[in-house]
C-alpha cells in the first residue's frame, strides 16, 4: 500500500470518525466501533467503499446510563 496511502486511510478515517462521533454525541448516542473500507480506483484514487456507519458496521451506545444508578461497563 505503501506509505502515502497508509496515511491518507488513516487522516481520511479520523476526519470521518470524529465527523460520525460529534454528530452522534450531540443526538445521546456513543459510537463504540466502526469500520471504514477503502479501496483505489482505476485511477490509483483512495475511495471509501462499502457502508459506513451503519448497525451493521458499527456499535452505537447511549451516553446516559440506561437506568438511574447503572454503571456501563466496557
Amino acid at each position: 500500500m505503501g506509505a502515502r496511502i497508509a496515511e491518507q486511510v488513516r487522516a481520511t478515517s479520523l476526519a470521518l470518525y470524529e465527523i460520525a462521533a460529534a454528530h452522534a454525541r450531540e443526538r445521546g448516542i456513543i459510537i463504540a466501533d466502526t469500520k471504514f473500507e477503502f479501496g483505489l480506483d482505476d485511477a490509483g484514487e483512495l475511495t471509501l467503499m462499502d457502508e459506513v456507519l451503519t448497525p451493521d458496521s458499527s456499535r452505537f451506545w447511549p451516553a446516559e446510563p440506561m437506568w438511574p444508578g447503572s454503571v456501563r461497563r466496557f
